[in-house]
This record gives C-alpha cells, structure tokens and sequence, in this order.
C-alpha cells in the first residue's frame, strides 16, 4: 500500500489525468428487429477545414457541439483505420469501406438550402453501397501535445464523433462522442485510473484518439 501511495504522490509533482467528456448512447435503444450484415463505414470528415479552428460546431447528427481545432493531415484517416480495425475484430459485420463514396457528403458550410440533408445523403450512400447501415464519423479537433511523454509544453486534446445510421429510415443506432484534453493530476484525484492507464505520462493526440476509441466501443452494439 505505502507503494501505491508513493507512486501516486510521485506521479502527482508533474502529470496528468484526463478531462474527458465521453458519451455512448444506451445500445439498449438497439433494435433487434433491425438486422445488419452489411456495415458501410464512412472516411472521417474533417470539420475543422469546413468550419475553421476555434470556432463552434454542431454536429449534423447529434446536434452536439464541439469546439474545432487543429486537424493535421492524416489525422482523419488514422481515425478510419483504427475504427474499422475495432469493428472487424469485435463483430461479425461484412465491412464495406466507403472511401469511393465520400464525394455524397455534403458540404455543411457552403449554405446551399437546396442541399440534401447529411442524415438523406448517408442513406443515399448505404443504397449505393449495397450496405444495411452505416457508421460516419466526424473530427472536431485533434491537436498534437508539444514536448514529450514527461515534459509537456502543451497537451493533446482530441474531438470526434460517430454514429451508426439504419440505412433503411435513417435512424440513429447508435452515437458515441469524445471530447478529451490532458491534464495534470492533481487537479482531480478521482481521475487516478486514468492516470496509471496512461502510464503516467503526456499522452499523443494519436493515443489520446485510441483510447477514446476503445472507450466508446465498449458499448457498440453487437452483430
């Protein structure tokens, strides 16, 4: 015990918990009368480089609102790949990659009323892609920490969101959403585990987003 204690107060003088604002819908309000063998899983859209940084957006699904920040290149692609990694080795889904079809997707900012709504579009995509439901997921913000694992100028902060849509009426299956920034420890001790989890150390906007991940899909809905 005197060596947990010992390492907590030793962890304590620099790092780092987590504010991490995690929401999963309940997978009770999952239908069993709607059957999915085929998953058509969506690119990551960047909704920094259509809104701009700092600035509040809702999203289009949900209607929750994120504050955007910076998107490096590549950072949307890397949250496709692990998220359909999650998918195909947790069920039993046919996944159908959806990279040729994200040209369907609205552009939200260009302020066309004509435009189909983002909601119309997806099940558009998923009649197209021969798919029963799809999974779109939106990126808010993801900033890189400055400094290293144990000297941190500044922390990795990350945004997204996904949903799984029934491709048959539009109907929001499931939705999970993170909303998570490191910070030091000491500002909340009942953030411990998350502490220990992270091995005690300034996490990367690309673990940040991994963990984020996992977190939300504990609760996905099973095939």
């Amino acid at each position: 015990m005197k060596k947990i204690f010992s390492k907590l107060m030793a962890g304590m003088a620099f790092l780092v918990f987590s504010a991490c604002a995690a929401q999963v819908d309940d997978p009770a309000k999952f239908s069993k009368t709607v059957k999915i063998n085929k998953l058509l899983i969506l690119p990551f859209k960047d909704m920094s480089a259509i809104y701009g940084k700092s600035n509040s957006v809702r999203c289009p699904l949900c209607g929750r609102v994120y504050l955007t920040g910076e998107v490096p290149k590549g950072a949307a692609d890397f949250l496709t790949e692990h998220l359909t990694g999650i998918i195909k080795s947790r069920t039993d889904f046919t996944v159908i990659p959806g990279n040729h079809i994200n040209i369907l997707l609205p552009d939200p900012a260009s302020g066309d009323a004509a435009q189909k709504s983002e909601r119309m579009l997806l099940i558009e995509a998923v009649r197209i892609a021969g798919a029963d439901a799809v999974i779109s997921g939106y990126v808010y913000r993801f900033k890189q920490r400055v400094g290293t694992a144990y000297a941190a100028e500044s922390p990795a902060s990350v945004a997204f969101g996904v949903h799984m849509i029934n491709g048959s009426d539009g109907r929001m299956l499931w939705s999970g959403q993170i909303d998570d920034t490191q910070h030091h420890l000491s500002n909340n001790l009942f953030e411990i585990a998350s502490f220990f989890k992270r091995g005690g150390s300034w996490v990367t906007s690309e673990e940040l987003a991994v963990l984020g991940l996992e977190k939300i899909f504990k609760k996905f809905p099973k095939s």
